[in-house]
């Protein structure tokens, strides 16, 4: 990945490309204009952009991914704990939860999360 960034537009279009890789380009065209409304036009161009960032490749109208989903989703999440809180991890929990327990976690996500941060806990 040489440009590790993306848009929402292109993470939509990469969500059909996970999900249904190898796809041609002309499917993928037709099921972003029936899901999104975007012309055949756009969707290429997206292509192109995500093949000149390293996500995607196209190898005769066939699109096949690069990049694993989890691995942009990891970027993301690291892009707006950053941009947001100051790289502030807890400060974004915080904030995900909400003040006042607005929201609250099951027991079973919460002992995940723990077995998580142990997991990644420096000594």
């Amino acid at each position: 990945m040489k440009d590790n960034s993306i848009g929402d537009s292109e993470f939509k279009l990469m969500e059909l490309i996970w999900d249904r890789a190898p796809i041609s380009s002309g499917e993928l065209s037709d099921i972003c204009a029936e899901l999104h409304g975007w012309k055949k036009t756009t969707v290429y161009t997206m292509i192109k952009r995500l093949s000149d960032k390293g996500f995607v490749a196209s190898n005769k109208a066939k699109i096949t991914y690069l990049v694993r989903r989890e691995e942009v989703q990891h970027q993301q999440s690291n892009e707006v704990v950053e941009k947001n809180f100051k790289g502030s991890l807890p400060s974004f929990v915080s904030a995900f939860l909400g003040s006042g327990g607005k929201k609250s976690l099951s027991k079973d996500d919460a002992a995940k999360l723990i077995e998580m941060i142990e997991n990644h806990t420096e000594d």
